[in-house]
């Protein structure tokens, strides 16, 4: 029950850093992998946001269910 909801917050925490800051995300992750690469694509963008969407989204579904359990 607990677990439910700190998991939900920690969902909720990284869909909200990849959709506010997919810009963060890409350096961390993708960066190091190109020499050329100053910048990420909008597909890059668009897909994390998207991502990012689904966490916050997944995670207000784990604190509801963990209320409710």
């Amino acid at each position: 029950m607990i677990e439910f909801i700190f998991g939900g917050a920690a969902f909720i925490l990284m869909g909200l850093l990849a959709f506010i800051k997919p810009t963060f995300i890409w350096k961390i992750t993708e960066q190091w992998k190109s020499d050329c690469a100053k910048e990420p694509s909008k597909l890059y963008i668009k897909s994390t946001r998207f991502g990012g969407t689904i966490f916050i989204l997944l995670g207000m579904v784990m604190i509801i269910v963990g209320g409710i359990i």
